[in-house]
């Protein structure tokens, strides 16, 4: 089942001390403010690996909401930034 990203209410009580560098951050801003996973680089393989399943538990229509704004951030679609992702981690 898919699990929708922290709220804006919620990053800023899970993480009161990091809520504002996170909310500035446009990815981790669209994340709470839409519910739609975006991928992007984590610092632990563990979440890398936890967001892309998450990712690929959305609907057809989150995904393409998701593309839109990855290709917007990122000049790649989700799976395509994923497999960048996963080379650096040394997973491909």
């Amino acid at each position: 089942m898919y699990e929708r990203p922290y709220t804006i209410a919620e990053i800023k009580k899970y993480y009161p001390k990091k809520s504002k560098i996170l909310l500035n951050d446009p990815v981790h801003f669209w994340r709470a403010e839409t519910g739609i996973e975006l991928i992007h680089k984590e610092p632990t393989l563990t979440e890398q690996k936890r967001i892309w399943q998450n990712w690929n538990k959305m609907s057809e229509e989150m995904k393409i909401e998701s593309d839109k704004k990855s290709i917007e951030l990122f000049g790649k679609n989700n799976t395509e930034h994923n497999k960048e992702i996963m080379l650096q981690w040394g997973e491909i």
